[in-house]
């Protein structure tokens, strides 16, 4: 398995998390590489220092991610407003390619297929030879889809990646 340093990032300094799916990837490369001294930063080198990072090098990258939100402040820059627009733009993309009518049918028959399956498995059961983790992971991965479904049509919201992020902070 591999090491997954977007998702720790993603904890540690959600805003520079953000920037690096972005325009301002460079700017967060950046801030990353100087908080933890990597010499000419890269998502390579930033993954590998972060493989080894201690608890001094991830409260080195919090301030960073304190000094990224005040420069994208001065700078008017705001990382919610691009996050949404980059959601939004997935929509018009959608309606102006004339996929649209196809993605509403592929989310319509996703959401009938997670209903279906789950209201059998609740009113009506499962297999015997099916292991209650095996019922437990086809579940939860249609739970899952049906997340990014709602996600693309109606969107997510910064409290709730807030959220996110205080709970896997605790949970650790």
């Amino acid at each position: 398995m591999s090491f997954d340093w977007r998702s720790l990032l993603s904890t540690v300094a959600p805003g520079i998390a953000t920037a690096l799916g972005g325009p301002l990837a460079g700017m967060a490369v950046s801030a990353i590489g100087k908080a933890l001294n990597v010499p000419e930063p890269t998502q390579e080198k930033i993954q590998a220092a972060l493989a080894g990072a201690t608890p001094e090098d991830m409260l080195k990258i919090k301030q960073a991610e304190e000094q990224f939100q005040k420069d994208m402040k001065s700078l008017d820059i705001d990382l919610e407003r691009i996050a949404a627009e980059d959601r939004d733009s997935a929509r018009k993309g959608a309606v102006a390619s004339g996929s649209y009518q196809e993605l509403f049918w592929l989310s319509i028959l996703i959401l009938s297929v997670t209903v279906t399956t789950e209201c059998v498995v609740l009113f009506v059961g499962y297999p015997e030879a099916l292991s209650d983790i095996v019922v437990g992971r086809i579940l939860g991965l249609f739970d899952a889809v049906t997340m990014m479904v709602l996600s693309f049509w109606y969107g997510t919201t910064k409290g709730s990646q807030q959220k996110d992020a205080t709970i896997n902070a605790l949970s650790k």
